[in-house]
């Protein structure tokens, strides 16, 4: 009961102070979002989760949603990566405008043109690359659980593009950091 007497304080707080006519400064709006930190630990836990749900055989349509959160979380990392690395701008927003594209093509096509380049901007910092991956890999799974995942090739593939991200996140991490 004390808690539900607390929760119930605090949202009146919240609601009072929300209703105030004092304007949020700046500082203030970027301490209350989400810290690039948050995003990649969301990020890893998310790219751990679809490896077990990958190994486990998990249906193909709860890989692709898994694997579209991925995607959706790498746009906000490349977003920061973006304003940290501004090297990187032009290459990785190419990427981010064919985020949802990427999953719609042939895997080949995503091969070619997103893990080989093919379709994107040259560069010339390598923590670009890195932080590119964290996008193609899981939208990679994404295609393939669309199309289905059925044979045990294809499901070792797919566990072997998120293990690989894993590996390029840790230098995006370090990138930011």
């Amino acid at each position: 009961m004390k808690k539900l007497t607390v929760l119930a304080s605090f949202a009146a707080m919240t609601l009072l102070t929300a209703c105030g006519d004092k304007q949020q400064t700046n500082a203030e709006a970027v301490a209350k979002a989400p810290t690039a930190n948050q995003a990649l630990a969301d990020y890893k836990e998310g790219a751990k989760t679809l490896v077990t749900m990958i190994k486990e055989a998990k249906p193909d349509t709860e890989i692709a949603v898994k694997s579209a959160e991925l995607v959706a979380g790498s746009k906000t990392i490349i977003t920061q990566f973006i304003n940290k690395h501004p090297k990187c701008t032009e290459y990785l927003t190419a990427l981010n405008n064919a985020a949802h594209i990427i999953p719609t093509l042939p895997l080949e096509e995503i091969e070619s043109g997103y893990h080989e380049d093919g379709k994107l901007p040259k560069f010339d910092d390598p923590n670009c690359y890195h932080a590119k991956d964290l996008l193609v890999h899981p939208a990679t799974v994404q295609a393939m659980a669309t199309m289905g995942i059925t044979t045990a090739e294809m499901r070792e593939s797919a566990e072997m593009e998120i293990i690989e991200v894993i590996a390029h996140f840790s230098q995006v991490e370090k990138a930011l950091n």
